[in-house]
């Protein structure tokens, strides 16, 4: 099989190195594509799908910055099958800068991972975490992608981040609890001001036919009382390969290539590097339609 290659390759490694420490305030807000992955509510495979689009867009070319930004609840590291020695609590305490816990993944992805259980990370304050944005933004500069994985729900440390962000994708399945909790998140990001368009994921579906119904009930509602217009991306099957890559702690995408899944997530992940690479609203794609 061809292997696909949607970004060109460059002849030099890119690194993130380590600069002169700059005040935090002295930095804009991230310049590379930086596109937020979140969910109304837990369960939906939210981790799993970012952790194998990052690895997808790095098979196709692209040089991809993964953030856990599941502060406190972190498992990046462990869904990529790499052991970091240092995260983002270490950089909390003082101990070494970010750019020191960066930690090379499958091909085209480098990590920034963050640690669990530990207060410290889940009570970031806005101070802090707009610190680390900008800080980030800084390092993966010269990166063709920043995904930022986000924590489940709509506490201030999900909105704030999925604001921040040029593009916003939210992940839910085809049941009334994720539907409910994906339109509640979505109403509060309306009402601190969303302006993107965001991308909804169906995970775990049956059929495409379930997946379609569901988005569009979703961006219908959304646009009637919202006044927000929220873009169907398809859909990525209910698929066992998937929770078998989890106890391999390797990606489906690397571990059963010819899954379902993984297929589904090759497409999507050809379509948003073709698709506004200047960052632009994400809009309908064509392989939701062709599976149908």
């Amino acid at each position: 099989m061809t292997e696909l290659r949607l970004v060109p390759k460059t002849k030099t490694k890119r690194t993130l190195s380590a600069s002169p420490r700059v005040h935090f305030t002295a930095l804009p807000r991230p310049g590379v594509r930086t596109i937020a992955v979140t969910s109304g509510k837990g369960g939906v495979g939210k981790s799993n799908v970012v952790a194998n689009l990052a690895v997808a867009m790095g098979q196709m070319g692209a040089s991809v910055v993964l953030v856990d930004a599941d502060f406190g609840h972190a498992n990046l590291d462990l869904l990529l099958g790499v052991n970091p020695r240092l995260d983002l609590l270490s950089v909390l305490r003082g101990e070494c800068d970010l750019a020191h816990i960066v930690t090379e993944g499958p091909p085209g992805v480098r990590l920034i991972p963050a640690g669990s259980g530990d207060a410290r990370l889940s009570e970031v304050d806005d101070v802090r975490r707009e610190g680390l944005l900008r800080e980030i933004g800084s390092l993966a500069s010269d990166a063709d992608v920043l995904l930022l994985d986000t924590a489940s729900g709509s506490s201030r440390q999900v909105t704030s981040l999925a604001l921040a962000a040029h593009e916003l994708l939210l992940v839910t399945t085809p049941e009334p609890t994720s539907y409910a909790d994906t339109y509640g998140l979505l109403k509060i990001l309306a009402a601190h001001g969303l302006g993107s368009e965001p991308g909804v994921i169906v995970n775990a579906a049956a059929s495409p036919e379930d997946a379609e119904e569901f988005a569009h009930r979703l961006a219908s509602v959304s646009r009637r009382f919202l006044r927000k217009r929220v873009h169907s991306l398809g859909y990525l099957p209910f698929d066992p390969a998937l929770q078998r890559s989890v106890q391999k702690q390797e990606p489906a995408v690397l571990a059963y290539p010819k899954s379902p899944f993984a297929q589904q997530m090759r497409k999507l992940a050809a379509w948003l590097l073709e698709r506004s690479p200047d960052g632009a609203p994400v809009g309908d794609t064509p392989w939701d339609r062709e599976c149908a």
